[in-house]
């Protein structure tokens, strides 16, 4: 498998992931939130077609306030605090391949030798990382949701930043 299959089967695996976890949601911002990292994963394997095409990569946006508006939410619910931990393997697996993503991204940024690839890499790389912050995020919750609802923090600057 070359690098663009393996990367567009990491990037559905991933969308597939999102969906079902989204499917079995406990609270509705967890659901809104997982749903937005599966489309994220929808825009990276579309970036990666393009650029196996040699298309024009466009960029890749990616959803880091709106994500930060629904934990904001999230924080003033108070029913967050009773969230089954039914979810922790999922989340764990999903924390797991988002680390994965963003080693392979780092290692193909260092072996690109074209601005478009390096570009592209670059930025999945940073996305990648910050599904993990997210997903990282969702696991706290889950596990210890008295301190998450105190004490989390989730700041992006903007869509961009990861």
């Amino acid at each position: 498998m070359d690098m663009f299959e393996f990367s567009i089967q990491m990037e559905k695996d991933a969308e597939k992931l999102y969906r079902k976890m989204a499917d079995r949601a406990p609270v509705e911002g967890i659901k809104k939130i997982l749903l937005m990292l599966a489309e994220d994963e929808v825009r990276h394997r579309v970036a990666i077609e393009n650029l196996q095409k040699k298309l024009s990569v466009a960029p890749v946006q990616g959803v880091a306030l709106d994500i930060k508006t629904v934990f904001d939410e999230m924080k003033q619910n108070k029913h967050v605090i009773n969230i089954s931990s039914d979810v922790v393997e999922d989340y764990r697996i999903a924390v797991e391949i988002e680390k994965r993503g963003m080693d392979f991204y780092k290692e193909k940024f260092a072996e690109a030798d074209d601005p478009e690839s390096k570009k592209l890499f670059e930025i999945l790389m940073r996305q990648e990382a910050y599904h993990h912050k997210t997903v990282e995020n969702l696991l706290d919750m889950v596990q210890k949701p008295d301190w998450w609802v105190e004490s989390a923090e989730f700041n992006p600057q903007d869509s961009n930043f990861y």
